[in-house]
């Protein structure tokens, strides 16, 4: 029973136990000692695999699932998901210039793609993500202070995002 100690498998290792080989290998690959054998109970006779389990489980779930009352939660989803689909299909026939939208969006899943590269990259170095977590919280509180804080400097701000905003929609 030594080997079942070490956690290292090895064949020589698995045949342990006399008439428990299958349970000193399954503990070999913990490293715990076996526990002895159900008396009575074959493990041949017992001798389901997992897949087999795992169908027999998902019938009687299937079954539990049939036996209730039908939902219209999936219906719902596939009537909003369609009326979605449709709006988008509408949309695009809308758009005269496909090509130019097409572009930006690629050219904006590629600019989010690298970006998620850099910061991915960034935050493997050792000092920096705290340091950029710092200026981070550094600069929220300088942006709160400027522009949230006091009422004229939060209307003054909202009134900059409207016409932002009033800008893009326009053009």
């Amino acid at each position: 029973m030594v080997p079942a100690a070490t956690g290292v498998w090895s064949p020589a290792a698995a045949p342990v136990a006399k008439g428990h080989s299958k349970a000193a290998a399954r503990s070999v690959w913990l490293g715990l000692p076996a526990l002895p054998p159900v008396p009575g109970l074959r493990l041949a006779a017992q001798g389901q695999t997992r897949a087999a389990s795992f169908c027999k489980r998902l019938a009687r779930n299937v079954m539990a699932m049939a036996a209730g009352e039908p939902t219209a939660a999936p219906v719902d989803a596939n009537e909003e998901l369609t009326e979605f689909v449709n709006a988008l299909k509408q949309e695009w026939d809308r758009i005269e210039d496909k090509y130019a939208v097409t572009t930006l969006a690629v050219a904006a899943t590629l600019g989010m793609w690298s970006a998620g590269g850099v910061v991915s990259a960034i935050d493997r170095l050792p000092v920096i993500p705290g340091l950029m977590e710092a200026v981070g919280i550094g600069y929220s509180g300088w942006f709160a202070y400027q522009n949230l804080l006091f009422k004229s400097d939060r209307d003054a701000f909202f009134a900059k995002v409207r016409e932002v905003y009033e800008d893009i929609i326009r053009s």
